[in-house]
């Protein structure tokens, strides 16, 4: 009896260091974007997690936090650097601060469009330049792991409708504290004026600005149609994001876990992808709807031409290999 009783206990004793061995065999990682649940690089995460929990088997737990929980879009990066913060939805243009070549796609009408991005970035010239971003990225501690997202920062003003380059011509445009931002407007004929976002509706209101600039999906959650009559779609700038990874955290985690990691990339790819696609749609909708008058340009050549002097500038103290990919997406149709 007293031998049975000794047997059951050392199978109990088994079974719960098993249990605790198994869970602590557990790894969570931690996502974090600077914005809202409704964001793509929110809705990428989602796809993300749930495609690596599954794959998983629920040994591998991704953990989102949104809203800048962690920090803003630069601290989350500088997190991810130290290793604090594992996985980062963010801007190109942040991003372009930390590693270099993803400036190429930061240069004022780069794209030409939705279809002419997608082109770009998942062909064989942005599979070179992710090799380029993944190089410089590794050299600061970041692990660059997709680009996506179809996006586009538009102008929108409460003056006339813009169908021609002369139509910037006098128009007070809020822009970000972007070097690149600010030229390619001022390049375009507006004068741009930096603002924190914080104040830009009142100042929309106000007239302390004529219009400003960004991704439809925003400037219909600000509720910007409520005090600005013309949107223009035209793709002055790239509202595309970055998916990174701490290379501190990728390096401590297992080759089965690296695997799927890498292996769920594509989640998130397609997830940005359609996302931001379906967003800007969907917000030019309903303001147009709420009264908005939207143009599209057909004919971007004056656009492109008129920024050259904006990208010539920016891409001088760039590798000739760089530049030489900035003329063949110029080129690509």
């Amino acid at each position: 009896m007293k031998k049975a009783t000794l047997i059951l206990c050392l199978i109990g004793l088994f079974v719960i260091c098993s249990s605790s061995s198994f869970a602590a065999a557990k790894v969570s990682l931690r996502y974090g974007h600077a914005n809202a649940v409704t964001y793509p690089y929110h809705v990428a995460g989602v796809a993300f997690a749930k495609a690596v929990e599954e794959k998983s088997k629920g040994t591998l737990e991704i953990k989102i936090f949104p809203l800048g929980q962690l920090g803003g879009e630069r601290d989350i990066t500088e997190g991810l650097q130290l290793g604090t913060i594992d996985l980062q939805a963010t801007s190109l243009g942040v991003t372009g601060t930390f590693i270099k070549p993803l400036n190429i796609y930061n240069l004022p009408f780069i794209f030409k469009g939705p279809d002419h991005f997608l082109k770009v970035t998942h062909g064989p010239i942005g599979e070179w330049v992710l090799k380029e971003v993944i190089k410089e990225g590794e050299k600061v501690d970041i692990k660059p792991l997709s680009i996506a997202g179809p996006a586009f920062r538009v102008p929108m003003n409460n003056i006339r409708p813009i169908n021609k380059l002369d139509d910037f011509k006098g128009l007070k445009i809020r822009t970000m504290e972007v070097p690149l931002h600010k030229d390619a407007y001022k390049a375009l004929g507006s004068s741009p004026t930096p603002l924190p976002f914080g104040e830009l509706y009142t100042a929309l209101q106000t007239g302390v600005v004529d219009g400003n600039e960004n991704g439809p999906a925003t400037l219909e959650a600000m509720k910007f149609y409520e005090v600005q009559k013309y949107v223009t779609y035209l793709p002055v700038l790239s509202n595309g994001g970055i998916f990174l990874m701490s290379l501190k955290s990728f390096n401590k985690l297992s080759a089965e876990n690296q695997k799927i990691i890498i292996e769920c990339i594509p989640v998130w790819t397609k997830a940005m992808d359609d996302e931001c696609l379906r967003q800007d749609q969907e917000a030019l909708k309903k303001m147009e709807a709420k009264g908005t008058k939207i143009n599209y340009i057909k004919d971007l050549k004056p656009f492109i031409d008129a920024t050259e002097k904006v990208r010539s500038e920016a891409t001088k103290p760039w590798p000739k290999e760089w530049v030489d990919a900035v003329k063949k997406i110029l080129v690509l149709n």
